[in-house]
């Protein structure tokens, strides 16, 4: 197989799960519809370093690490589920609350650092995402490939999901964007929520 039918194989792949929906896609897009654009784009750039840090993970041999110590993959997919039904829960809660930020709302996010944390904490709680990086890496990056080919794919994944994530929270934080969410917040946090 050629170099570039791998990497595109991944482009695409990659693309394909970006745009799927998932905790990742809720979080980026309930944060911009509901904050400023800047807490948005510090949640989708958090989101794009979970994504370097899986597919970096993956390439040094995720697989490998989780068929040897299967209790740690299990101890991710526990607590991944935990933090993922928190963030849930607090949808479901807040989803009647106005959107002007009060002292009791747990979703708020106050700081840059907030937003990035609570996007890369989405991230490398999902469960999903350790699974799809060491499959896709896995199925294409066989070990006979040169080393520039496995860096580029770790580089295609981090370029796909930072563009893929910063135009989610640019979008989803417009005006128009804005007041549909404000119209429609109860449902859309309850629906997200679940």
């Amino acid at each position: 197989m050629s170099y570039l039918v791998v990497l595109g194989s991944i482009f695409v792949v990659h693309m394909l799960a970006l745009i799927s929906p998932g905790p990742n896609v809720l979080i980026v897009t309930q944060v911009a519809a509901s904050q400023t654009r800047r807490v948005g784009m510090a949640t989708a750039l958090g989101l794009a370093t979970g994504a370097a840090v899986w597919s970096s993970t993956a390439l040094i041999g995720l697989n490998v690490v989780f068929e040897r110590l299967a209790w740690l993959y299990e101890g991710l997919r526990i607590l991944g589920g935990m933090y993922l039904v928190y963030i849930g829960i607090m949808m479901w809660r807040t989803a009647t609350q106005p959107l002007v930020p009060s002292s009791s709302d747990e979703l708020t996010i106050r700081t840059d650092w907030q937003a990035f944390r609570r996007g890369l904490q989405t991230n490398l709680t999902n469960p999903k995402a350790a699974i799809f990086f060491s499959s896709i890496f896995t199925a294409f990056l066989t070990p006979t490939l040169p080393t520039w080919v496995k860096l580029a794919a770790v580089g295609i994944i981090i370029a796909d999901a930072t563009i893929f994530y910063v135009v989610m929270a640019y979008f989803f934080s417009t005006r128009q964007v804005q007041q549909l969410y404000r119209r429609s917040k109860h449902w859309v946090n309850r629906i997200a929520g679940t």
